[in-house]
This record gives C-alpha cells, structure tokens and sequence, in this order.
C-alpha cells in the first residue's frame, strides 16, 4: 500500500481490480458509438467486481468525449458529456475513476496542424505507425500547448482520482525544424544523418530525444497540476520496456506518481515488469495492465479463465494492481459474457487483498539498463513498433525467466535505483548490460568489495554514452579477466572445467553459446579461475555453408578447436566478495542445459542461500514479502501454466525465520492451516492444492 495515510488516498489509487474500455473509434459513420450508454458500462464494471475504472477522456483518433475547448470531439459526444455520465455512473456504484489521455497520437490535430506531425529520417524509416496513425512531434511548441489546453480543462472541469497519459514516446527519428533548431541550440551540432553508436553526435542526439521526451511529459504533468495541485498523474511505462527508439526510459517512471503500463509479453515479461515496478515505486501501488483478449489486435478472441487468472494472480502476489482492457465494439455495444468471465476472476483475487504489501523477499537483483537497450552492432537501419530486441533486453527477460524456473525471487534495480537499493540483496546480475557509467561501476566495485556476489555477462560497460569504445572492461579488477579481442563467428561453445558444470550441461561436454558478433569479448585471465574454456567449431568465424565448404556438418557446426587458453567462464575473488563473468550470455538462452549451468553459478559459485527456496515443477512460481508489523511473511505459490494442467499446485516451501518463533501457517483464503516444520531456524511445509493460486502466511509470535 502507499506510504499516505489510506484515509487521504483516492479510490482509484486503492483499487486492486481495474478496467478500462478502448475507444480508439473514429467519428465518420454516425453509427460509430451511437449505442453506448455509461450507465451499462458502469453496471457491468460493477457486476464483474471492479474497484477502479480507467475511462476515456481524448483516444488516438484524437476525438475527445467531453465537451473540449480545444481539439476534436467524437460526433457521439457531440450533444452529450460522455466523460460526466460516465464518471458519475461509475462513482454512483463506488468505483474509483481516473482518466485517459492519449497524446503524440492525434489524428484530428495532424490531419488540421501537418506542421505538428513528426518528420522520420531518411535514412531510418520508421514501420508501425503508419497508415492509421497520425503522430506528433513532442517538441513543437504549438502542439504542445494544444495539449497542455486540453488537460487543464480536463482536470478542471471534473475532479478525477488520477490522470493517465498514453504514449508519451517518439514514433519517430524525428528530424523536423523544431527539433533540429532545438539540437543546434542545446549542443551546437547539426542532427546527424543514421543511427551509429560508436558517432558521438548520434549518440548526443539519442541522449536529447530521451531527455525530451521526459521533458514532453513534465509539461503536460505540471500543466495538470497548476490546476490540480495534488492531482496523481503517471503515463504509460511499457514504451520504456522496448528498444531505444521510442526514446522513453524505465526511469522515466519516477516521474509519475505510480508505476503503470500495458504490457502483452506473456508471463516471462510479466514476471520481469512486476518485479521492475515495485522497485522503481516502492511504497506505491503499481498497476499491470494488460487486454481481455489473446493478442491486442484481435477484437474479439478472449482470453480463458484460466489466462485471466494467472495474470491477475501474478499481480496480487507483487502487490500489484491488476487491470483488464477491453475494447468497445465500434456501434458502442459492450458483450456481458466477458465481464463475467473478469468477474469470475476477479471473485477470486479479491479474498487476497489484505494480505498484500510488506518487504519483498527478494536476494538477485538483475539490473535493467536504460542505456544499455542497444544493439552496439547496428548501424542505420529500420524499426518497427518495438519490443525486446536487443542483447541486453533478450539478456534481461532470459534471466527472469530462468530465476523464475529455478524458484530464485528477484527483484530488477536500474541505474537510478542501484545505488539506494543495492544492498538489500545478496546477487546482482549484469545480464549484457554494453553501457555502464562510471557511477554504477563504482557501485558494484563496493557492493562485491563488501561482501555481495555478482554475475556478469557479455560487453559489460564497453561501450560509453558518447560512443566511445574501451579496449577493457571497466570493471576488469572485479571480473578477474580482461579483453584481448572480440568474437567474431555465430556460435562458440564453452568448455566446463568443473564437475558441477560438466553435469550441468547435460549429455553433451559442451555448452553452446551465441556472441554478439564483433562484440562478445574474447578474454585471458588476470586474477580469476577459468570456470569454463573456449570451444571455436570447425571453420570459424566463416558462415555455416561458405562456397569453400569450410564447415563439419552441413547443418550445424561441432566443437572443434580447444582453446584453454581462453577462458569464457570466470570466477574471481574480489574483496570479501565473489564475481562471475561470462562472456556470452546464457541466460539468453532457453535450454535446460543453460538454466541448470546458471543455477551451479548462483548455488555453488556464489553460494547464494535464499531466505525463500521452493523445491517445486518448474512452472510454479514462488515469492514472498515480510510483514514485520504483522508478524508475519506472506509467501505466493502460483501453478504459472498457459493451460490448465488438471494437476494440483505443489511445492515444498523453506523459509528463514531469522530468529522468529513460528506459531502457525495459515491458508489466506480458506483459513486452514499447514503443518510445518523448524530446523535449523528455517520453516519448511509443504503445499498441496487444487488451485492455481496459493497464498500462504507464516506467522510469528510476537
């Protein structure tokens, strides 16, 4: 729950199970909407067990549904205050109600002001937001007073619990006058002409449309705010879960009042951006939104119970708010068969709700890095309309989703939250993380120094925000290893040099991996113990089929060459402290093989011991959170299949108690209780339930 008092925090921002209802429905058959009645929408919110609704104030399309002073208003608005019945049905039933703003996305406004709209570079064409869409340029004075217009009227005329902006990023390299004036003027350099990481002006240029966007944003929360003084206001985080293109950063959620987003990458994504949240806005209630239906653009193709069901529960075992988007049929009608499968769902989150919150039990910290969402080896280029594309992103969600499988709880730091949190964890992960700053190198030089241990893989900090490239790590003293050379081919193998790893990777002697081609570091000791030797295959680095048939097998390409001389595998003492460096990253991976030579990396080479441990199927997720001012740790079980799998949820829970006597273990939603077991100032019981969803409290004597 939020640090205020729960007495002064509005209802929105209280609500646990949330909704909101797209209306990105344009204005030129006057049928479009013509059916839509709030009071329905508000009867069938309530019907399903909504707390919070999330309603539309302006959509992509530009139209607004109130009555504008400025801008478009949708022809079903046109003798009606759609926003006002709306938000007084909804409160009329008790529900909370905040407020969606879509801005950059604004049909009305670049089909009147082409002025307004973002010019793309020439050389990087941007694919996706095109055809339908119509985008803005965030830095041209005039649009943005038009929106600045529009939100202050906004929150003036109806008292809301918070206000959501939507897409708040680039669509666009946007090279237009403004922001080419904009450039010359900050830096005294014109805009360069392609992508290039290793151009220091390329890179001063991404660094501006960063800054910007932020900048984009402020305006438009502070505009807010001059009417509304204490108004909460967050925007939509799930661009800074993609590339670098859209310019937004994961930080950027700092800004607002409460981490939110609308993320649709399945349960690996999920897993990641609800630990990320809850450490960028600790002590808030975060918010996960994603759709009703299996995939956004499919209007009608919605989700089973079952689906449903593990989001949500996910969301509650963070303590995080859980919100469902549909989308309104364009007549206006809405289907009552879907908000009784929510309700069905949210029926049975709900028993959860006063078991939330406390201090995560969380003991790997994997850093997501800002600056690092790049892929150093492109050059010009094109994008689409995002995703997790690069080295570091595919790193970071690899290693979510093996720490997930090994039941290891993790919580994800970025370089603004490293410093402060650090050391409220006993493992940090560097998982490809190519720019590192001098700041966040010095933090991890002292958390390891200290004692903590550390993983590392791939380019780690050699790459610097200017471009420059380093001919070593930065971090080097504490990887125990430095940087001869790069690798070159599409696939080298690591050689195991201990008998736990040697096991690990299964049947084979060999563990394959997959470099970063001219990236992925080639390295001699300079301190540390080889962990793991260099394996290049027959031809390297030629291509598999070369016209010389420079290959072993035409299909794939064997070990071949020993290199013992060149280690890929790297333990180091550093201080009272462990490192490991790897220089491909496995966990990019998604083989057994790679997840079991992960887990002889954390258990038996850094010798992690977490407070919660599991022994459970590999689809069971497990976490905790400590409840000191309960007397108690609350500890999540969630059977995290795509299909229901008709067998009972089971895991065997051990927890350290940390000097605490244990008095019972309660079942949070039936209220029977498990029988345990103390040794060793541990707790262990077991669990065995029908359903998917299991929420334990191991509670203490005072």
């Amino acid at each position: 729950m939020t640090v205020r008092e729960e007495r002064q925090v509005p209802s929105y921002l209280r609500a646990r199970r949330r909704m909101l209802l797209d209306m990105h429905i344009p204005g030129w058959d006057p049928a479009f909407l013509r059916s839509y009645e709030p009071e329905d929408l508000a009867e069938l919110y309530a019907r399903a067990g909504a707390d919070g609704a999330l309603i539309y104030c302006k959509s992509h399309v530009g139209l607004s549904y109130w009555p504008t002073p400025v801008g478009g208003i949708h022809p079903a608005a046109g003798h009606r205050d759609l926003v006002g019945e709306t938000k007084q049905a909804l409160e009329d039933r008790g529900i909370g109600v905040a407020a969606y703003h879509s801005v950059i996305f604004d049909n009305w406004a670049g089909e009147r002001h082409p002025e307004w709209r973002t010019q793309p570079m020439d050389s990087y064409p941007t694919r996706g937001w095109t055809g339908r869409y119509v985008t803005m340029c965030a830095n041209h004075l005039e649009y943005r007073q038009y929106e600045m217009t529009q939100i202050a009227a906004l929150v003036e005329r109806y008292d809301f619990d918070a206000l959501w902006l939507d897409m708040a990023f680039w669509t666009a390299i946007c090279v237009c006058e403004t922001c080419a004036a904009k450039f010359r003027a900050e830096t005294g350099l014109e805009l360069p002409e392609r992508v290039d990481w290793q151009d220091s002006t390329w890179c001063a240029f991404q660094a501006a449309r960063e800054r910007w966007i932020a900048e984009f944003f402020v305006v438009l929360r502070d505009a807010a705010r001059e009417v509304r003084p204490d108004l909460a206001v967050t925007h939509n985080l799930a661009p800074g879960l993609n590339g670098w293109f859209h310019g937004q950063q994961s930080d950027h959620a700092q800004l607002d009042t409460f981490a939110a987003g609308d993320l649709y990458g399945g349960r690996d994504q999920e897993t990641f951006v609800l630990a990320l949240m809850r450490n960028l806005a600790p002590g808030e209630l975060t918010e996960f939104m994603t759709s009703r239906t299996t995939n956004l653009n499919h209007h009608c193709s919605t989700k089973s119970e079952h689906e449903m069901l593990i989001e949500a529960c996910a969301a509650v075992a963070y303590g995080s708010a859980f919100l469902f988007i549909d989308a309104i049929d364009p007549s206006g009608n809405l289907n009552p068969r879907t908000y009784d499968r929510i309700g069905q769902v949210f029926t049975k989150t709900k028993v959860f709700d006063r078991w939330t919150g406390g201090e995560p039990l969380e003991d790997v910290a994997v850093l997501y890095s800002d600056a690092s969402r790049i892929d150093p080896t492109q050059v010009g280029g094109h994008e689409g309309t995002g995703g997790p594309s690069t080295p570091h992103q595919r790193a970071v969600i690899g290693i979510s989703r093996m720490l997930r499988r090994l039941h290891v709880p993790f919580g994800v730091l970025t370089h603004k939250t490293l410093a402060t949190r650090i050391d409220k964890f006993k493992v940090l992960v560097l998982p490809e993380a190519v720019r590192l700053t001098d700041e966040a190198c010095e933090v991890v030089r002292q958390f390891v120094r200290r004692g903590g241990a550390v993983y590392a893989s791939g380019g780690a900090g050699l790459l610097q925000a200017d471009g420059r490239r380093l001919d070593d790590f930065l971090l080097a003293d504490v990887f125990g290893c430095s940087m001869i050379g790069v690798e070159d081919g599409e696939g080298i193998y690591y050689r195991p040099a201990t008998e736990s790893l040697t096991a690990a990777s299964g049947a084979d002697p060999y563990l394959p991996a997959t470099p970063v081609r001219g990236w992925t570091p080639r390295v001699r000791l300079s301190g540390g113990e080889a962990l793991a030797t260099l394996n290049l295959p027959y031809g390297y680095p030629t291509p598999r089929s070369a016209p010389g048939h420079d290959f072993a097998s035409i299909h794939s390409s064997p070990p071949w060459q020993e290199s013992p001389e060149n280690p890929t595998l790297v333990v180091n003492r550093y201080g009272a402290g462990t490192a490991v460096y790897s220089t491909c990253a496995i966990e990019s991976e998604r083989s057994e093989a790679h997840q079991e030579f992960l887990a002889v990396i954390l258990r038996e080479v850094l010798e992690l011991r977490p407070r919660l441990a599991a022994e459970a199927h590999p689809d069971v997720w497990v976490i905790g959170a400590d409840q000191p001012d309960r007397d108690r740790v609350v500890i999540s079980v969630l059977q995290w299949t795509e299909e229901p799998t008709g067998a009972a949820t089971q895991a065997t829970i051990t927890l350290a108690c940390e000097g605490r006597n244990v008095k019972q273990v309660v079942d949070t939603a039936t209220g029977g209780t498990f029988d345990f077991l103390v040794a060793d100032d541990t707790v262990s019981f077991q669990v065995a339930s029908p359903e998917v969803f299991v929420s334990c409290a191991v509670e203490f004597t005072k």
